[in-house]
């Protein structure tokens, strides 16, 4: 793997931002089922020149913030860039205030990542408004993650020998 380096997406990043989305085929933005991205609310993975990854999120009150997009490149998948982009925008968000964080996600296997490692929680279903994601899962899974309770298990365990 080569020297991989995180960071705020500037704006010259929304045509690979848009390249990696159409990988995961969540591309249609503005779209109902995405009506807006906001590129300063995201954060990327570089390797030199290509992007690797990306993930961005969305405040909705002062109190709760929504993930919205992320993908890492098929080939620098498996190497921890999806969880450090994660925890980028959960931190940006606790940073803001926000205290409960909803995510949603189609894909079985990225819904259990998101419960093993952040300790995300099932919350309910939403139908998919149109082809998005996976075009052979008809709805959204929603998650809720008490981001409180996650910063503090953070701290609690960097505090372990």
């Amino acid at each position: 793997m080569a020297d991989i380096r995180f960071g705020d997406a500037r704006e010259q990043d929304m045509p690979d931002i848009m390249a990696l989305l159409r990988l995961a085929n969540m591309h249609y933005i503005p779209s109902e089922e995405m009506p807006e991205f906001d590129w300063r609310c995201c954060f990327v993975a570089r390797d030199g020149g290509r992007l690797a990854g990306m993930a961005g999120y969305k405040i909705l009150s002062p109190t709760e913030g929504k993930t919205t997009l992320m993908v890492v490149h098929p080939d620098y998948r498996r190497h921890g860039i999806g969880r450090r982009l994660q925890t980028m925008r959960l931190r940006a968000m606790a940073q803001a205030g926000v205290r409960k964080v909803v995510t949603n996600s189609d894909l079985p296997a990225t819904i259990a990542w998101y419960k093993k490692h952040f300790g995300y929680r099932e919350v309910g279903t939403l139908k998919k408004v149109h082809e998005f994601g996976d075009p052979d899962i008809g709805e959204w899974t929603t998650l809720e993650l008490d981001l409180e309770g996650w910063i503090r298990r953070q701290g609690e365990a960097a505090e372990q020998p």
